[in-house]
Formats: structure tokens, sequence, C-alpha cells
């Protein structure tokens, strides 16, 4: 497990259920060792819990803000949990991932400029189906959890160990150029991914402030058109994943 990539979940209590939601949805990569997940209620009698949030918060390799009017509304959330992801962010320290669990006033939020799940930034209440909707997130975090492993596996092997973490079985002699090749044409769809996902939050961020009526149209059809060209990407994406599974 030291090679896990290490997730916290900052949360409102109010929306606790949501977050075990995500959890169970997440139970598999926990499973198998790839992730180590981790919230607030992990914490054991008697112990100082500000110091267990700080500790496991700067040890967090993803950080999972999950959004609502609950949590923007949560001095400790948003001021103390969210401040301090962000920092990290920033510092390229760790990764942090909105999640919009319920409809709430976000765009302003200094995590607004980041790319959030589940696709187009829809809240996962609002889905017909929430099932899909944590589906949807989880393929989201799944992918950012395999970039950040091979990272830690490219340390490791640097540094020596024998026991890199990994997601994919050892592919067969026959095989190796065919997953080669489906690994390099993943990685350039998802370097094409996180660039129109950079652009769709410039153009949601722009659009949040601006005031002129002609702008604002003109925004709002290249976020329609950049929504469109992410989910044509995540749909390939998905594809390559089931092949290489």
């Amino acid at each position: 497990m030291s090679n896990a990539v290490k997730v916290f979940f900052s949360y409102s209590h109010k929306d606790e259920a949501l977050r075990d939601e995500l959890a169970t949805h997440l139970s598999l990569m926990k499973r198998r060792g790839f992730i180590e997940a981790w919230h607030d209620r992990e914490i054991s009698a008697g112990a100082e819990w500000a110091n267990a949030i700080d500790d496991n918060l700067n040890a967090a390799d993803i950080i999972l803000l999950l959004v609502s009017a609950n949590f923007l509304a949560s001095d400790y959330c948003y001021d103390i949990e969210m401040q301090r992801a962000m920092e990290r962010h920033e510092a390229k320290e760790a990764r942090v991932i909105p999640i919009i669990l319920k409809p709430s006033d976000w765009s302003d939020a200094p995590f607004g400029k980041l790319q959030a799940l589940p696709k187009n930034a829809k809240a996962v209440t609002t889905w017909q189906d929430q099932d899909e909707a944590f589906l949807n997130v989880a393929q989201g975090i799944r992918r950012v959890v395999e970039d950040i492993a091979k990272s830690k596996s490219s340390s490791s092997t640097a540094s020596g160990s024998t026991t890199p973490a990994t997601f994919n079985p050892p592919a067969t002699s026959g095989g190796d150029r065919q997953r080669r090749r489906l690994e390099e044409e993943h990685n350039s769809l998802q370097q094409q991914y996180d660039r129109e996902s950079e652009k769709l939050s410039r153009l949601r961020l722009a659009y949040s402030i601006e005031t002129d009526t002609t702008t604002k149209f003109k925004l709002e059809k290249q976020i329609q058109e950049s929504e469109t060209e992410l989910n044509r990407l995540d749909r390939q994406l998905e594809e390559i994943e089931q092949k290489l599974v």
C-alpha cells in the first residue's frame, strides 16, 4: 500500500450520505490497493480531530471537494480545508477535484477555475440516475489516480523499489505492441482532454463576470462547443480504457 494514491474527502456533514455513495463507487480501487481514502469519520476516539484532518489533508495526493451550498456555507470546509487544498494544488503537491453534489453558486470560488466532475459540472442530484452520475465521477477520479500512480511508480523504480503500483496486469508478449499503441493514444487524448477542460474553465469564468449581453451569448455558444468536445474525448477515453482492462 506504500504507493497507493491518498484521497482526502472535504465535505459538509450535511452531505454525508452523498459522500458515502461516492466512497462506495470508489471501493474497487480501494479494495485493489490503488487508493487510500480518508475522511473525518475515520478519526478514532480520543484523537485530536483538527490535527488528524491537517495531517491527512497535507499528505493527500488527491483532494475531493464535495461541493454544495452546505459546503460553501461551512467555515471549516471553505476557509480552512478548501484554502489549504488550493495552496497545495497551486504548489503542484496535490490535485484538487471539485465534485458538484448539489446545485450551488460556486463559479466564483477559488476552485471555480478547475475542471469539475461529473461531466459538464452537472450536479449529481440533478441526474436522472445518480448512480450514473457517481460512475462518471469515479471514472474521472480513476484517470487522475492512474496518472499519479504512474508518477509514483516511476519514483519508486528510480529509488530502487521493486514493487511499483500499477493498474494493469502485465501484458503478454504478443500484446505488447498493441497495448503500447493504446496507451500512447490514451495519453494523447488525455492531454487533449486536459487542455479542453482548462479552456472550458476559462470560458465559464469569463461568462460569470461578463455583463455585455452580446458577449455573453458568444461565450455561451463557445461553452456549449467546448462541452461537446469534452464529451467526445471522454467517450474515446472510456473506449480505450475498456480495451486496456
